[in-house]
């Protein structure tokens, strides 16, 4: 799958999800200056202060569901890894008290959980599927594609390259007890529109 067909499914896979918890009862939104001000965006893409990585690497989205609402962040992933980057400005969003939920999807599956409670392959670890000629290098258990000379010849030149680990599977929750996860993490007085019959995407 080129650059461009992954940037396409994930769009769709964000599209679906927010529709998905808009059927559930959950009031959702798009967050973020990524979907405000895209351009502003843009031209942040190598700026590492603080205040623009947390501006870069904002969730997606926020949603809130109770009669007296309470929110949550939600960041869509169409991927079964997560960057570096990605994952520290998450560490410091959940830090100061937010909740932020990450649903990850690829092919058929989708499955979740509070950021917390999300556990990593180290790159040690997971990089042992691949022959040793065919890893990238591994520094505090983070890959780095870009500091291989495989990157070079890499056929995606739009891909990012940047640190990344895989996600431990075992780690996350089935889509279907999403509804349910989320409002006893919330503690919120249920509407009376609120409904357990609910149907659920895979």
């Amino acid at each position: 799958m080129s650059f461009e067909e992954r940037s396409k499914a994930a769009k769709e896979f964000q599209d679906k999800l927010f529709a998905d918890l808009q059927a559930m009862g959950f009031n959702v939104a798009l967050n973020g200056t990524e979907h405000t001000h895209p351009a502003f965006v843009s031209e942040l893409h190598r700026s590492e202060d603080q205040t623009s990585m947390a501006i870069r690497y904002a969730p997606d989205g926020v949603a809130c569901i109770g009669k007296i609402p309470r929110s949550f962040y939600v960041e869509a992933k169409f991927a079964r890894t997560i960057e570096r980057n990605a994952w520290i400005q998450y560490g410091k969003l959940v830090e100061a008290g937010n909740i932020l939920v990450i649903v990850f999807g690829w092919e058929n599956n989708t499955v979740f959980n509070f950021y917390e409670n999300i556990k990593l392959i180290p790159g040690e670890i997971s990089g042992l599927r691949y022959p040793a000629s065919s890893r990238y290098p591994v520094e505090d258990g983070w890959i780095y594609p870009r500091k291989s000379k495989l990157w070079d010849n890499s056929k995606s030149p739009k891909a990012s390259g940047t640190p990344y680990k895989e996600v431990d599977l075992t780690s996350l929750i089935p889509f279907s007890e999403f509804y349910k996860e989320i409002v006893n993490r919330l503690r919120v007085e249920q509407c009376p529109s609120m409904t357990s019959n609910i149907s659920f995407s895979a």
